[in-house]
């Protein structure tokens, strides 16, 4: 069993995240769907797609750009609010709240870890904002829509919903739609710990890092930090970060903010208690 199911078992933290994880697949995602429900739409597709909205096209005037933000008003609200959140808070979103994220983890962790692929070998920061410039630039030069085809935020509501709309059956018999359920169930689902997609891919959560970064620097904000006087350098966070934020050198633990997803993991079993959620 990997070490992330395995050590310290169900500490009171991890009920918690949990219980927003599933707060969050209840309110996002089908045959619920209540947010999207309440703007008109059955998923995170349409006005409340949260990741189309600033792919502005070959043509990116202010008035273009205006049209697409009040086209997609949910989305862009919903990208509005997560970083504000994430600047003064942490990124309780992709770490508590997301139920694309939030369903790719629980479906990792219900499998054996040897049936797990290991992607924290790839440098996450530099692949995710290469893939990132890559996903803008496709935009503006008119292939913006084969991110969307390939996208976890129309996989996932699709396959909760199928049972219910024959439509998304029918998605899953393309091939469009083949390929999108293998980037799920290899970034996803088969990933270690889960969050393979997240790490690498999502390009809200490359924007919700960079913000995360930034907050991280103010005196007044908490975040997953490491109190070096207590550290012994044992690498458990190393070991159980999905992420690969936590990276031990020269005796001592850091996490990265520019990776951390604020799983609390790593406080969770860190055994010197050196990993704790604090202001700077």
């Amino acid at each position: 069993m990997s070490p992330i199911n395995s050590i310290k078992g169900w500490d009171r933290r991890k009920k918690v995240r949990y219980a927003w994880i599933i707060a969050g697949m209840l309110l996002f995602l089908p045959p619920v769907a209540f947010l999207p429900q309440l703007v008109g739409e059955a998923n995170l597709c349409g006005k409340l797609c949260p990741r189309m909205f600033y792919i502005i096209g070959a043509d990116p005037t202010w008035t273009k750009i205006g049209e697409n933000v009040l086209r997609m008003w949910a989305g862009a609200a919903l990208v509005g609010a997560i970083l504000f959140v994430t600047f003064f808070f942490g990124r309780l979103w992709c770490g508590h709240l997301c139920p694309i994220g939030g369903t790719q983890e629980v479906v990792s962790k219900l499998l054996p870890e040897k049936a797990t692929i290991d992607y924290r070998k790839i440098p996450a920061p530099p692949f995710r904002y290469a893939y990132f410039s890559v996903y803008i630039l496709g935009a503006t030069v008119g292939i913006g829509s084969i991110a969307c085809k390939f996208c976890n935020f129309r996989v996932i509501p699709f396959l909760f919903g199928s049972p219910f709309v024959p439509t998304y059956q029918a998605y899953f018999m393309t091939g469009v739609g083949l390929a999108g359920l293998a980037v799920v169930v290899l970034t996803g689902f088969l990933a270690w710990g889960g969050r393979g997609y997240c790490n690498y891919l999502c390009p809200i959560g490359a924007l919700d890092a960079v913000v995360n970064r930034v907050g991280a620097n103010l005196p007044f904000v908490k975040r997953m930090r490491v109190t070096h006087s207590i550290c012994t350098g044992c690498g458990t966070c190393q070991r159980v970060c999905p992420m690969a934020a936590a990276q031990v050198t020269n005796g001592k633990a850091d996490l990265d903010p520019i990776s951390c997803l604020q799983c609390r993991t790593c406080e969770i079993n860190c055994p010197t208690a050196a990993i704790a959620w604090r202001k700077k």
